[in-house]
């Protein structure tokens, strides 16, 4: 999700570049698509933050094995 959030920008450039190969300004359809995706970009930028768990000063823990041989989630432990 995070590389398409980056390369968006691109990928519309050539989407215009695509259809209006002469140049000038995009059309109106184009223009509101980019906003589109620029809402929905900022929108999904701030659910992640505001869902994650914000622990600061505590220490990440990378993923590993269990007891039982199951994998652990990474994790922060410690902070506030």
């Amino acid at each position: 999700m995070a590389i398409l959030l980056l390369l968006l920008p691109l990928l519309a450039w050539l989407f215009w570049r695509w259809f209006r190969p002469e140049g000038g300004r995009p059309p109106r359809w184009a223009v509101i698509l980019l906003a589109i995706a620029v809402v929905i970009g900022a929108s999904a930028a701030l659910f992640v933050r505001l869902t994650e768990e914000d622990v600061v000063g505590g220490v990440y823990v990378p993923p590993s094995l269990g007891p039982d041989g199951r994998v652990l989630p990474s994790r922060i432990e410690g902070g506030r």
